[in-house]
C-alpha cells in the first residue's frame, strides 16, 4: 500500500509566500502534470506497439505474425484501459472546487497534511512533488480516506495498525 511505511515526515507548512488556496492550486497543478505524464507514456507505448505490429505483418509469415499480433493487441488493450483510467482521474481533478478553500474538515478536494504524508483527496495518484514535499493522491474509496473523512487538524485515525495525525487541512 503506497501510504504506509517509512517515509520522510512532512513539515506541514505552507510556504510563507502562499495562502492555502494558492497552495492547493499548486498541488492540483502538480497532480495534473503527473497524470499527464502517464497519459504521454501510455500513448507512446501504444504507438510503439502499433508500429511493431505493422512491421511484423510485413516481415513475417502469417503464423508467426498472428501470435505476436494477438499478444500486442492484448497489451494495447490493457494499456488502453490504463489510459482510460488516467483520463477518469484527470476528470476527477477537474471536479475539485477551489472556491471553497480552505477546508476545515477532510473531504473531497481537501489537501491534508498528516504526520506521515501530504495527501490530495480526489483520486489515486502516485507520488508527486510540490514545493519540495512529496504528495500522494488519495481516492475517496481508500481506507485511509474513509478514516480521515470529516476529521479536523489535531485529530488522529488508525488504519491497518498505523496511526495518522492530521496536522493541517485546506
Amino acid at each position: 500500500c503506497p501510504y504506509f511505511g517509512d517515509v520522510p515526515r512532512p513539515t506541514g507548512r505552507i510556504p510563507a509566500h502562499m495562502d492555502p488556496k494558492q497552495m492547493k492550486e499548486r498541488v492540483l497543478e502538480a497532480a495534473r502534470t503527473k497524470l499527464n505524464e502517464h497519459l504521454t507514456e501510455y500513448n507512446e507505448r501504444i504507438a510503439e506497439l502499433r508500429a511493431v505490429t505493422v512491421e511484423n505483418e510485413l516481415a513475417e509469415t502469417a503464423s508467426q505474425t498472428e501470435g505476436r499480433r494477438d499478444a500486442d493487441i492484448e497489451l494495447m488493450n490493457s494499456i488502453g484501459e490504463q489510459l482510460a483510467q488516467v483520463k477518469r482521474e484527470l476528470d476527477g481533478l477537474d471536479q475539485v472546487d477551489l472556491t471553497d478553500a480552505p477546508h476545515d474538515t477532510v473531504r473531497y478536494g481537501s489537501v491534508v497534511v498528516t504526520d506521515r504524508h501530504h495527501l490530495l483527496i480526489a483520486t489515486s495518484i502516485d507520488g508527486f512533488d510540490v514545493e519540495g514535499e512529496e504528495y500522494l493522491g488519495l481516492s475517496t474509496k481508500a481506507p485511509l480516506y474513509q478514516a480521515l473523512n470529516g476529521k479536523k487538524a489535531g485529530e488522529s485515525v488508525q488504519v491497518n495498525g498505523n496511526t495518522f495525525t492530521i496536522k493541517q487541512v485546506y
